[in-house]
């Protein structure tokens, strides 16, 4: 009688913690207000007829220059993006890009020197959009970084 007993409160109490649970709800990540959407980001050697060439995330330290090439689908055009670019963490450059169709391909580049790199593509209201990082670096293979 008291293992029937037991097992009735137990029962009666697991049901009760099983209700009290909240809900877990899963959302889509909201869209920004701004209607602007990243495809596609990527870091490369050169960008030749609004492609990036020689797409990587690691650039051999005699690299100068880094091109970030990013795919846009806008909600309305025209409309602006920027390119902010981090050089081991502190702010280096901001490149202001302009959206002037859906889908639009932009790109910007930057001067770069060896260390840990990461670009952040922004809405007019500063909402980071997408994220690339990579690194310049003596052995570039060995260092590839991990993305955001």
């Amino acid at each position: 009688m008291k293992k029937l007993l037991i097992a009735g409160i137990l029962a009666a109490v697991s049901g009760y913690v099983y209700a009290q649970a909240p809900a877990v709800e899963t959302k889509a990540a909201p869209a920004p207000a701004s209607g602007i959407k990243v495809e596609k980001i990527v870091t490369a050697a050169s960008v030749e007829n609004k492609e990036p060439v020689d797409e990587t995330s690691a650039f051999d330290k005699d690299t100068v220059k880094v091109y970030t090439w990013t795919k846009i689908t806008a909600a309305a055009t025209p409309a602006k993006i920027w390119h902010v670019y981090y050089f081991n963490e502190k702010k280096a450059a901001e490149v202001e890009l302009q959206i002037g169709g859906s889908p639009w391909r932009v790109w910007s580049a930057k001067n770069v020197r060896p260390g840990n790199w990461k670009v952040e593509v922004t809405d007019e209201n500063g909402a980071v959009l997408a994220a690339a990082v990579f690194t310049v670096t003596e052995n570039p293979k060995a260092e590839a970084p991990t993305t955001p």
